[in-house]
């Protein structure tokens, strides 16, 4: 059951890779830029895939595809996801010194982006993290 989101993905990327090839023999000049509805479905399978797996898959170097990543959201990871909060809300604790029973959390993703959470009552962790960790959610 765990493995089954990793399933699907492979799926996805068989039937993207299909839909790469069907461009390929379709395009009329060997110059023609590959259509952002299929960047953006490669994006989005590199979000749960390893992207060399993707590239490779989907004859497209990595660094492309990395750097895609990087520059904005992926359209389909949104549509997969759901719907994107438009804004997160994080209450800020109270002034005054640090005490004991405040709880320091530090995530880094894979492009740099760092985030640091103290606080003493818990905020709704799950969607802060989800925000932050799916590109597609995050600084739009």
């Amino acid at each position: 059951m765990a493995d089954e989101p990793f399933h699907q993905a492979e799926t996805a990327l068989a039937e993207l890779a299909g839909q790469f090839e069907d461009w390929r023999r379709s395009r009329t000049t060997g110059q023609e830029r590959i259509p952002p509805s299929l960047w953006d479905r490669a994006v989005a399978l590199s979000t749960v895939l390893p992207c060399a797996r993707v590239a490779r898959r989907l004859r497209l170097r990595s660094t492309d595809l990395r750097k895609r990543g990087l520059a904005g959201p992926a359209t389909v990871a949104t549509e997969v996801a759901g719907p994107v909060p438009d804004f997160v809300e994080v209450p800020a604790p109270g002034p005054g010194p640090a005490t004991p029973g405040i709880t320091l959390i530090e995530v880094e993703r894979p492009d740099g982006a760092r985030l640091r959470l103290r606080y003493r009552d818990a905020p709704p962790l799950a969607t802060v993290l989800r925000a932050f960790l799916d590109p597609a959610r995050c600084c739009n």
